[in-house]
Formats: C-alpha cells, sequence, structure tokens
C-alpha cells in the first residue's frame, strides 16, 4: 500500500488531538508535557532510578532534571534512597502525582475509547499492529522500564 504526504498530516494532526487532552489538566497545574510523560512512567514504574526513568524516556539526565525538580517540588514525585545503592535515587508517584497522571491520562484514554468503539474490533487491532510496528525498534531497545509499559509486565524493578 502506498503512502503520501496526508498520512503524515494526519499522524501529526492525530497526535496533537491526542496530547490536547492531557495538555489542558497539565496546564491547569501550570506543568507541561515533558511532566505527564515523567509521571505516567513514574506512576507505573515504582521504585524506578532516575537513570532508568532518564532511559525509559529517551532523554539524557540533564534534560529530566528540570521537570523532575518541579514534580519534586510539589510533592507529586519521591525520591528516596534506593535499596539497590546509596547513590541512586528511587523514585515513586505520590498519591496526588497518582491523581494528577490519572486526571491527565484519562481523557487520553476516553478519546480513544470513543474513536475505538466507533472504528470497531478489527480496525483497533490494525491501529495496535501499525503502532507496536511503528514502536518496535525502540521498545527492542529500550530498557524494561519502557518495555513493561507495553508488554503488560512488571517493570524490572525492586
Amino acid at each position: 500500500m502506498l503512502t503520501d504526504e496526508r498520512d503524515v498530516a494526519l499522524f501529526f494532526l492525530g497526535w496533537r488531538s491526542f496530547v490536547d487532552d492531557a495538555d489542558t489538566v497539565l496546564a491547569e497545574h501550570g506543568l507541561g508535557r515533558m511532566h505527564h510523560r515523567v509521571l505516567y512512567v513514574v506512576a507505573r514504574s515504582p521504585g524506578i532510578s532516575v537513570g532508568e526513568l532518564a532511559g525509559a524516556l529517551g532523554i539524557s539526565r540533564q534534560a529530566l532534571h528540570r521537570p523532575l525538580s518541579d514534580l519534586r517540588r510539589r510533592d507529586l514525585v519521591t525520591g528516596d534512597i534506593s535499596a539497590r545503592s546509596g547513590r541512586e535515587r528511587s523514585l515513586s508517584a505520590t498519591a496526588e502525582g497518582q491523581a494528577l497522571e490519572r486526571a491527565a491520562t484519562g481523557p487520553q484514554l476516553a478519546h480513544l475509547s470513543a474513536v475505538f468503539d466507533a472504528a470497531g474490533p478489527a480496525a483497533v487491532e490494525g491501529w495496535r499492529r501499525i503502532m507496536r510496528d511503528l514502536a518496535h525498534d525502540a521498545v527492542t531497545q529500550a530498557p524494561a522500564a519502557t518495555r513493561h509499559l507495553v508488554d503488560g509486565g512488571r517493570a524490572g524493578h525492586a
């Protein structure tokens, strides 16, 4: 099947519509998309280290510093000394952080649910296959903290 520029445009516009759902909630709290990405992973990977989180997000520790500091300062994420190493921090979302993450992700789930219901099961399975194929290299090379998000398993943390 041939693709053209319209496929890229549809992907971009679909993505923008999808992230707008969360962006609206986050903006009410003075937070942005990176904060949501951090909260999303930390909420699903309690005990994740800063290095593992940076790897899961595909960013450097330096790029992670500001949004993680913001979330810690607001008591949305905690960082305790890791049981594995006194040099590592073990990150977890607080109850307030989990609630904010659910408030931001909830509209995205509702958006997908409505689109999935309208499209039907065959289209949903086709979409999931396309997304798995698009993400294949990133997932294959990703740390356990990322892979478990899509494979349904638990993160590789203590």
